[in-house]
């Protein structure tokens, strides 16, 4: 009987091991985005000082870019679902940006209690097994 709990809560164990790397994971994927986010905001500044037709090159993917001239700096048009895209000022498109990156840190933040949760509920079954003389790796 003792083995099988020792069993069941190294395999608890393992879980919640794996549960955190998850975690961890979606972490850097989010910090990742909040890093895109805030160079968008970068841009839109920039573009906000600039006045009549511009030259650009627009990215098209794979590396691959068009010379593009850019007739309007005073507008933006942002993807707000699906294909809805709504056109708006540079300023509203910053406002739009930064509220996203703000959602984006309280995600992070609760998946970083969810994390230190998860691990606190580690270290209580390793007492219990290390009570019980048993070695974990």
């Amino acid at each position: 009987m003792i083995n099988e709990d020792v069993e069941r809560e190294l395999y608890k164990l393992q879980q919640h091991q794996e549960q955190i790397e998850d975690i961890y994971a979606q972490i850097e994927l989010i910090e990742r985005l909040i890093k895109d986010y805030e160079r968008t905001v970068d841009t839109l500044i920039e573009i906000e000082k600039m006045e009549g037709e511009r030259e650009a090159m627009l990215p098209i993917g794979g590396n691959l870019f068009l010379y593009a001239t850019i007739k309007d700096t005073r507008k933006v048009v942002a993807r707000v679902g699906g294909k809805v895209m709504i056109e708006k000022s540079v300023n509203r498109a910053i406002d739009f940006v930064n509220k996203r990156i703000e959602e984006l840190k309280r995600s992070e933040e609760s998946l970083i209690k969810t994390a230190n949760d998860i691990r606190e509920k580690m270290e209580e079954i390793s007492k219990k097994l290390r009570d019980k003389n048993v070695q974990i790796s």
